[in-house]
C-alpha cells in the first residue's frame, strides 16, 4: 500500500498538485508522411527554449478540486530555466503555507506551516525507469516537447513520429518505455495545445490556453490539468497573471535546515488547510 501511494504521489508531484480527469484519444489514420526538412521545420521550434527569456514569474490562481474538496488558491509560479520550477501557495494572499520545488535533483514538497517536507529524488531507480526527470517537468510548464529519460533537448527529428489529423498535429516519441507521451500541436505547429502522459494505470493530461507573447516566447497563461487512475479525484486549473521575465534574484530553493523530513503521504494534511 505504501509503495502504491508513493508511486501515485510521485505522479501528483510531477504534475504539481493538480491532477485528474480522463484520457483523450484522437484518430491519426491516413497520417501524412513528412520529409526530414518538413519535420525539422515543424518540430524543432517546439523543442527550443527562447534565447531572450530565461526567467518567468507570475501570480497564480489555482482552482483545485481534491476528492470533493473545492478551493481557489493563490500563489506564485517562478521558473528559472534549467534550474528550478517553483509553485508557492499562500493563505489570504499573505502567508505562504506550501510550495513545491522541482530542480534537476528532484521534487520537494514543503509544508511551511508545520515545518515539514518530503522529497522525490529523480535519480532513484523508480524515477529513472519511469523516465521522469526535471527536463520533463520543465518542458510541461514551458510548453515544449521532451523525451522521457533524456536530460537535454533532442537533436534528431527521427526521435518523434509526426502525423496530421486535419485540425492539429500529433507528435509521439518513436521509442517509449514506461512513461508514454503524446503531444498535440495547433494547426500551424507553433504551440502545443495538449500533452498526454500515461504511467501504468495513471493518465494525465495538460491542456494549454490563453497564450501571451513575451519577446520570442509565446507563454501559456492557463494550464488545465487532469489525471485518471488515482483513487482520489483531483483536478486543477492554473491561471497566470502579471507575467514577468525579470530576474529579481528570488531564491528558487528553500533552506530546509529547520524543517523535518517526512514521508510523502504525511503531507496530505496540507489539503486539510484548503477546506
Amino acid at each position: 500500500m505504501k509503495t502504491k501511494l508513493t508511486h501515485s504521489f510521485a505522479v501528483i508531484l510531477l504534475l504539481t498538485l493538480a491532477l485528474t480527469g480522463c484520457r483523450t484519444t484522437r484518430s491519426t489514420e491516413d497520417a501524412a508522411k513528412y520529409s526530414r526538412k518538413q519535420r525539422n521545420e515543424l518540430l524543432i521550434p517546439l523543442t527550443k527554449y527562447p534565447a531572450d527569456v530565461q526567467v518567468v514569474s507570475a501570480k497564480t490562481s489555482i482552482i483545485l478540486d481534491y476528492n470533493g474538496i473545492s478551493a481557489t488558491l493563490k500563489g506564485r509560479l517562478r521558473m528559472r530555466r534549467d534550474e528550478v520550477v517553483q509553485i508557492t501557495i499562500t493563505a489570504l494572499g499573505l502567508m505562504e503555507i506550501a510550495s513545491v520545488e522541482f530542480t534537476p535533483k528532484g521534487a520537494c514538497l514543503i509544508d511551511r506551516v508545520n515545518k515539514r517536507y518530503a522529497v522525490i529524488d529523480f535519480s532513484t531507480m523508480r524515477m529513472n525507469y519511469a523516465g521522469i526527470n526535471f527536463s520533463a517537468v520543465q518542458a510541461l510548464f514551458w510548453n515544449r516537447l521532451f523525451l522521457p529519460s533524456v536530460d537535454e533537448a533532442w537533436r534528431a527529428v527521427e526521435d518523434f513520429t509526426l502525423s496530421n489529423t486535419g485540425s492539429q498535429y500529433v507528435i509521439e516519441p518513436e521509442r517509449q518505455r514506461v512513461l508514454k507521451c503524446k503531444f498535440y500541436a495547433d494547426a500551424d505547429c507553433k504551440q502545443l495545445q495538449q500533452t498526454d502522459l500515461a504511467l501504468q494505470q495513471y493518465t494525465a493530461t495538460w491542456r494549454y490556453g490563453q497564450f501571451e507573447a513575451i519577446g520570442s516566447y509565446c507563454c501559456p497563461t492557463m494550464y488545465d490539468v487532469s489525471v485518471s487512475g488515482s483513487s482520489r479525484a483531483i483536478g486543477a486549473r492554473i491561471e497566470l497573471t502579471n507575467v514577468s521575465t525579470l530576474d529579481t534574484g528570488w531564491n528558487g530553493t528553500t533552506d530546509l535546515s529547520r524543517y523535518k523530513e517526512v514521508d510523502l503521504e504525511q503531507l496530505l494534511s496540507i489539503i486539510d488547510m484548503l477546506k
